[in-house]
């Protein structure tokens, strides 16, 4: 309803003079309404049947069951204003609309069937009189099922004639009827004591007056079959009994349905409610021991009218079942309307709105008043005792959500439920609402199932058609109160329950509507926020953009159906907004263990930098859904773009600082999402779990290289990919495929067995794929490794020229290997200059036997190239290597601690190795020196373990005998447990995260519990690097006597060259490689999950270091499909139990 049609009702509202108070209002109509027309007609026959004793009982239940709800009214009705629609009114406010809506239809049903009941019950009154048949005063009225139910319209007709005259009308004949209806009901205990007793064998009625014996008699039950009244074809039961009864003494919301037409509704429903059901009760039992003192059993069996023929006064028995039935006809025409008004105004089920309209002096609800007569009309097709039953289960219904509503209002224990009423507390509440629940199923099990089934249904349906409603429902009291509690106990969550808490980082919904998607499924019923950082100086000026923001935000979540929390934050830049968003996100044991964000773009930001609001406009000139959320402006002209540093500075605080989980998201906005089946063009979900290792350098007298290994990311690439395959959506469109690489044909199925035993062990079912980069299909291998020109490679020759461009290492083999393919023989190979004294004779050429050029010089040439490259651009980085390095990942490189115990995160400890010597001459210790400058410590995700090896000196070095893997060991889960290893002292240099091209080790599941991971690489001895753990060439071909040589295949090297390993590139040269071995197997790939390179620990000081890690990166995933690239802070998996 708009405002002109409320501003239209106000103005339509009654006076106050006009209004009902306590007396008229509420007292009157529950009297009346209590006092049912079935005293009159079946209270002989449940008499009868129950006898005093089991009467009396139904009544006690009846009445406990109306008390205990009319308290559970009086508290709700006093703890604020209440308006029109009664007990719908009192609900809705207090459970909200789907509880309300529901049991406001179930309610009105229960009014109509009521209003039924008791016109068929005054018709059966006339017809015991007047009837044809059976009529004991006339026979003029005309009997049967049809003659009947005209009757019975007639009745419905003047009542709703006289609804439509107005509610006054009706208030001024309640008052009358009350009086004659109370004289009628007290005749009858004045019978029993002044009326003589007598017999009258053709109506089948004994009146013996006040005897004991008679009160004996009908002391206890006597159920019988066939008594007058009984519809059953079997033997009354108390089932029956009891829903025959119960709409007797169940109106007790008589009253508060008169809602909107009281002074003072608050006041006036508890008192006049609990007035009222105090007298009839009174008046109830004194009627029935009256009539179980002075009428024999036999004449209830006989004669369901034998109140009347054993009163003082026919007349006034008439007149009283004329007054009760009369008035609750009116009073169910006029209630009903009036909650169906109500119903309709707050518009929670559609196509009801015309039944709001009401007239333009008195508010009368003409539409609804018409509609309820018709309805009324339907239900007088049944007997008195069905339409009694079906009452029954609607009061019964209403009570229990009652009940309900003030219970939850109780414990909720919000501040504001403060009612004036008193005599109440939850354990009446909780009472009232199991006995209403359980007295339904007593009466009739199949009933009591529909009427809930058509709650649920209204219920379902008010859910999802009613627009959002500000009641301020007490579920979300409930909701909050037990929320708290549980937070507090919530501890931080363990390996084995680990789920991904996503802390998505958003500028500009349009472009990342698709990322918000993916992670609503990708966190697996876990915790979900969206993170929106303000940049501005003047945070005054930014606390109302923020508020709009925050609501924009929440009603976007609302209306997408997104699972997540919104997190504004204002900072003065990008990366202190991030940081405050990071610390501050989540509550207790429920904070986010992974942050992902967007891809790096050039002119545009993490973050939104503020100014003049804009708002975007549809076509149709109305405010699109989504452009709310999707404003970026620029403040005070600042640029909105964000800075190489400014991102990297942001990577390392969340990798070093923080240490947390990361993702870097790229190309969302072309994320193809689940859609119907057959209407999707990609099949995979692909994981490329791609090994990292970091060189450690070493300062002291040992001078080991050291390598670090990252189970922890690989697994949680592995982890996050399966999770995304459980969402049933994407389990439907997609297959998972897991993809790794080795750099020879020989590891192949090496590496396919143990990542297949790796799953196996995780239990992640998915197709595995294993390529080989010397295979010869990628042609940046080639061109790299082999050095290959042809002109088939022309344009990725160009593409990787341009990429390599100002890579040293790059420039000096290049003209090397130019200077080889123009050199004639040997001695021009000598007199080649200084690039040949660094690099070996590697050549893409067969022609030239270049057998005598020591091997190992183009390795260590580049090695060199990069270690000048970084400490000339990354000024206090000594020694930091760019490349990435793919060494072979031996099973010595598996091992790693980590505490188990209720924490998924890691000790803060880490585990140095042991250094020892590098055997190398003299020549080679400046070289050595200038990279042994101190560095900084690897990532922290990173597991470390150690492979002790030599380069092989060209004159014959010997190999350094291996050093195995020394792990610091745990008695328990506590760091402060843990022994330190002594070891001598050396710094480490930041570690190059490097792809690694060799097989994984094998997987060891932990067989004993205790501190320490369940699940881990194995840990095998490392074969020193000497001549025994060189790789030749597979192209290599010998001649049947071993002698003879025969040139290598075109584009590789020749037998005598040592190829290059994919291990010995940079970074830029591997993600070359990569990126086009991903591409190729990618086609139809929807979303691919690999590993995120982390840049070193300082990197964004130099905005030339940060610049280059980020050019990396698009290297690594230019022309990919949609990818997330992942870096582990913490363990995730587990083979425990």
């Amino acid at each position: 309803m708009d405002r002109k049609e409320r501003d239209g009702h106000k103005n339509r509202l009654p006076d106050v003079s006009e209004k009902l108070g306590t007396f008229s209002g509420v007292f009157v109509p529950t009297t009346l309404n209590v006092l049912s027309i079935l005293m009159f007609l079946r209270f002989g026959f449940i008499l009868g049947q129950a006898g005093l004793l089991g009467m009396l009982g139904l009544l006690a239940v009846s009445y406990l069951i109306n008390l205990v709800t009319t308290m559970s009214l009086s508290a709700i009705a006093t703890n604020g204003t209440v308006r029109g629609g009664g007990a719908y009114y009192l609900i809705s406010r207090s459970l909200g609309p789907e509880f309300g809506g529901s049991i406001g239809i179930v309610f009105y049903l229960g009014y109509v069937l009521n209003t039924g009941m008791n016109a068929v019950g005054l018709v059966d009154c006339f017809t015991q009189n007047f009837g044809t048949e059976s009529g004991s005063w006339a026979n003029f009225l005309e009997e049967g099922f049809w003659w009947q139910y005209l009757w019975s319209t007639i009745i419905l007709i003047l009542c709703t004639g006289i609804c439509l005259a107005g509610s006054s009308i009706f208030s001024r004949a309640s008052s009358g009827l009350l009086v004659i209806l109370l004289v009628a009901t007290f005749s009858i205990p004045l019978s029993a004591i002044f009326m003589k007793p007598f017999a009258n064998p053709k109506l089948g009625v004994t009146f013996t007056g006040v005897r004991l014996q008679t009160l004996l008699e009908n002391l206890k039950p006597r159920l019988t079959k066939g008594a007058a009244g009984s519809q059953l074809s079997t033997r009354e039961n108390f089932q029956d009994l009891f829903g025959i009864l119960f709409p007797a003494t169940g109106g007790i919301f008589a009253g508060a349905s008169m809602s909107g037409d009281l002074k003072n509704p608050s006041k006036s429903i508890p008192k006049g409610t609990l007035s009222g059901l105090a007298l009839t009760f009174i008046t109830y039992t004194i009627v029935v021991l009256a009539m179980a003192a002075s009428i024999t059993r036999e004449s209830f069996y006989n004669n369901t009218n034998v109140v009347q023929i054993a009163n003082l006064s026919g007349v006034v028995i008439l007149l009283g079942e004329f007054a009760t039935s009369f008035f609750s006809s009116l009073m169910g025409v006029i209630g009903s309307a009036k909650l169906l008004q109500a119903i309709a105004r707050d518009s929670i089920l559609p196509g009801l709105r015309v039944f709001a309209k009401g007239t333009q002096k008195n508010d009368e609800p003409i539409f609804a008043i018409i509609v309820t007569y018709v309805v009324a009309q339907a239900t007088m097709l049944f007997d008195i005792n069905r339409i009694a039953s079906f009452v029954t289960m609607t009061y019964l219904m209403t009570f229990l959500v009652t009940n309900l509503a003030c219970f939850l209002l109780k414990i909720g224990s919000a501040p504001n439920f403060r009612p004036s009423f008193h005599y109440f507390n939850w354990k009446t509440a909780a009472a009232g609402a199991l006995v209403s629940g359980a007295s339904m199923f007593f009466v009739d099990g199949v009933y009591a199932s529909g009427c809930v089934g058509i709650l649920i249904v209204l219920f379902l349906l008010i859910h999802y058609t009613s627009p959002p409603k500000s009641w301020g429902d007490v579920s979300q009291s409930l909701i909050y109160h037990q929320v708290r509690k549980y937070l507090l106990r919530l501890k931080q969550e363990h390996v084995k329950f680990w789920r991904p808490q996503i802390l998505l980082f958003v500028t500009n919904l349009d472009d990342q509507f698709k990322m918000v998607s993916f992670c609503n499924s990708l966190k697996k019923g876990a915790l979900f926020v969206l993170g929106h950082v303000l940049v501005t100086n003047d945070f005054t000026a930014a606390v109302p953009e923020a508020r709009r923001q925050q609501n924009a935000w929440t009603k976007f979540v609302e209306s997408s159906k997104v699972k997540a929390f919104v997190n504004i934050a204002v900072a003065p830049t990008a990366e202190w907004g991030i940081r405050n968003i990071v610390l501050n996100s989540g509550l207790g044991g429920m904070r986010p263990n992974i942050v992902i964000i967007d891809q790096f773009r050039k002119g545009q930001s993490l973050v939104e930098a503020l100014a003049s609001d804009q708002l975007r406009k549809d076509s149709s000139g109305g405010r699109n859904p989504r452009d709310s959320v999707s404003e970026l402006s620029v403040h005070n002209g600042q640029n909105a773009s964000m800075s190489h540093q400014s991102y990297v500075t942001i990577l390392e605080d969340l990798l070093f600082k923080l240490r947390i989980n990361v993702a870097v998201a790229k190309g969302f906005e072309d994320l193809e999402l689940p859609g119907p089946s057959g209407q999707h063009t990609k099949k995979y979900i692909d994981l490329w779990p791609i090994q990292m290792s970091a060189q450690l350098g070493a300062d002291n007298e040992s001078k080991k290289n050291v390598l670090t290994t990252n189970f922890d990311t690989y697994t949680l690439i592995l982890q996050l990919g399966c999770i995304l395959n459980t969402v049933p959506s994407w389990k439907k469109t997609y297959k998972l495929r897991v993809a790794v690489f080795v750099e020879y044909e020989t590891d192949v199925e090496d590496e396919r067995g143990r990542v297949e035993a790796l799953l196996e062990k995780l239990r992640i079912e998915a197709e595995v794929l294993v390529f080989w980069l010397a295979c010869g299909d990628l042609k940046a291998y080639r061109i790299i490794v082999n050095g290959d020109v042809s002109p088939e490679t022309h344009d990725l020759q160009e593409r990787i020229s341009k990429a390599l461009k100002d890579e040293d290492w790059w420039s000096d083999i290049q003209k090397a290997r130019r200077g080889l393919r123009e050199s004639p023989n040997r001695a021009s190979l000598d007199q080649g200059g200084a690039p040949l004294e660094r690099v070996s004779s590697w050549h893409a050429t067969p022609s030239h036997d270049n057998s005598q050029i020591p091997p190992s010089h183009l390795k260590r040439f580049i090695q060199s190239a990069r270690r000048r490259r970084s400490i000339s651009s990354y000024k206090g980085f000594g020694g930091v290597n760019l490349g990435m390095q793919t060494h072979r990942l031996l099973d010595a490189f598996v091992d790693y601690d980590s505490s188990e115990s209720s924490s998924s995160d890691s000790s803060d400890e880490e585990f140095e190795p042991y250094v020892s010597d590098n055997e190398e001459d003299g020549s080679n210790n400046k070289a050595r020196d200038d990279r042994q400058e101190q560095l900084q410590s690897t990532s922290p995700g990173d597991r470390t373990a150690q492979n002790f090896s030599e380069e092989n000196n060209p004159e014959g070095r010997a190999a350094a005998t291996n050093v195995p893997s020394i792990i610091a060991t745990a008695e328990d889960a506590s760091p402060r447990s843990q022994t330190a290893v002594a070891r001598p002292p050396f710094s480490r240099s930041p570690s190059t995260n490097r792809f690694d091209s060799s097989p994984i080790p094998e997987t060891q599941v932990n067989t004993e519990e205790g501190a320490g991971p369940s699940i881990m690489f194995a840990a095998s001895s490392s074969p020193a690097r000497g001549s025994s753990n060189k790789r030749e060439s597979i192209y290599t071909r010998r001649s049947s006597s071993g002698t003879s040589r025969t040139g290598a295949a075109s584009g590789y090297p020749r037998r005598a060259s040592i190829p290059l390993s994919f291990n010995d590139l940079p970074s830029r040269a591997q993600h070359l490689i990569l990126n086009e071995l991903m591409a190729n197997h990618s086609s139809e790939t929807a979303v691919l999950f690999t590993t995120l390179p982390s840049p070193f620990e300082g990197t964004a000081l130099s905005e030339t270091a940060s610049e280059s890690y980020l050019s990396d990166l698009e290297v690594l995933w230019q022309g990919l499909p949609p990818c997330l690239l992942v870096h582990s802070n913490s363990m995730t998996v587990t083979m425990n139990l």
